[in-house]
């Protein structure tokens, strides 16, 4: 039966009633002292970094919570210097409180803590070697990227890859008879992607040599390819790689691949003087 109005909210009402007194509506008991009550789902009491020590069981939950999300967004997200710089000792600070604080411990709390704490601090240190490792390869990319004008084929090849590992690809070089006009195979993650390098110091490359390496592309069985050249490409050539799977990396674009290995904030070398 369909019900309007005030009068459907007062049918409900003498519903309601009825029920109370029949039973079927008995309030729910006040919960007794020392009764059992639902646990809460977070334990740990939020990490103040300001404090000089960490002080309780809780504060140490909430420390390692926060050294794990601390370590998180440092090496898995894109960030400025500052940013970068303010994470580090972040994560610096916390470690030392937890360790000072795992050795105040009892050994029963100590051990339900020093995985994890094991874990990050094995994991900051092999971001560091990484970071330092990538940086280097940056900086080597940056030094020939000034001197590219005297590079030969071979060391603008050996650049090229430098550059790719410094982005954080596996590179591995071609080259050689039968290369198909494959110079490197990059991986990263489940990306399979290959590169061809034209060191030109004059001339555009045109369509006729994407479409060979196309055919190269779909060869190797790879996701991606990326042509790299010292000089320019044709009109035809970007319109035929905007339909396919291949990247035109030019001398400028070879810049900002330079730059963007090197990481944000980082210090800007005047463009060569090639083009």
């Amino acid at each position: 039966m369909e019900c309007l109005g005030p009068q459907c909210a007062a049918t409900m009402l003498e519903w309601l009633r009825a029920r109370a007194a029949e039973g079927g509506l008995a309030a729910a008991p006040a919960t007794a002292p020392g009764a059992a009550r639902q646990g809460l789902l977070w334990k740990a009491a939020p990490y103040q970094e300001e404090a000089p020590a960490i002080t309780s069981a809780a504060e140490m939950a909430g420390a390692v919570e926060h050294l794990q999300f601390a370590v998180f967004r440092r090496y898995q997200n894109q960030l400025t210097r500052a940013e970068r710089g303010r994470l580090d000792n972040s994560i610096e600070n916390a470690l030392f409180k937890i360790e000072r604080y795992l050795s105040r411990v009892d050994a029963a709390e100590r051990v339900c803590h020093e995985g994890e704490v094991a874990r990050l601090r094995d994991e900051v240190r092999d971001h560091k070697e990484r970071t330092e490792r990538l940086r280097l390869q940056a900086r080597r990319a940056e030094l020939k990227l000034a001197q590219l004008t005297t590079l030969s084929p071979e060391t603008f090849e050996e650049f090229v890859g430098e550059l790719f590992e410094a982005m954080g690809y596996e590179v591995a070089q071609v080259g050689g008879t039968g290369d198909e006009g494959i110079d490197l195979h990059l991986r990263r993650g489940g990306l399979l992607a290959i590169v061809q390098c034209k060191y030109h110091k004059r001339g555009v490359v045109g369509s006729p040599e994407l479409q060979k390496f196309l055919g190269s592309v779909h060869h190797a069985h790879a996701h991606k390819g990326y042509f790299v050249t010292t000089s320019t490409f044709s009109l035809a050539a970007e319109k035929f790689s905007a339909d396919h799977p291949i990247e035109l990396v030019d001398g400028p674009r070879i810049v900002e691949l330079v730059t963007q290995a090197l990481g944000p904030g980082a210090r800007k070398e005047p463009e060569p003087s090639w083009f």
